[in-house]
């Protein structure tokens, strides 16, 4: 599997609320930390996250698409739209993900985000 695919393959796992497709990417050691600055160590608080945040189950993930990849040999840059319902509330942000790899599976993940509506202010 690519570190493409197999990031992809974490964002599939969010889409269709996947909890084993999600883990089996990921190394024992992951550190995730989301845009927001909550960081999970390992799988297990990983599990707990995906759980809770999927649970009522109203919580979704509508879409998540990948727009650029910039892929290195054990780190690469993902771009993205996310947009989700959370607690009853509907968002769409942009992001870009730095995601380190150990052998075939994800050891790391930092997100950032970016506000998806965008302007010109100095537009005549």
């Amino acid at each position: 599997m690519t570190k493409s695919e197999l990031f992809q393959q974490t964002i599939d796992a969010w889409l269709t609320k996947d909890i084993n497709k999600l883990l089996s990417g990921l190394s024992a050691d992951i550190i995730y930390t989301e845009c927001y600055g909550a960081q999970y160590h390992g799988k297990a608080e990983i599990e707990k996250w995906f759980r809770q945040w999927n649970n009522p189950v109203e919580n979704q993930v509508k879409s998540w698409s990948v727009d650029k990849s910039y892929v290195d040999n054990e780190t690469c840059f993902f771009t993205w739209t996310f947009h989700y319902v959370y607690k009853g509330e509907e968002n769409i942000f942009d992001g870009i993900s730095l995601v380190k790899f150990s052998g075939n599976k994800i050891c790391q993940i930092q997100e950032f985000e970016q506000k998806h509506e965008k302007f010109r202010p100095f537009l005549k």
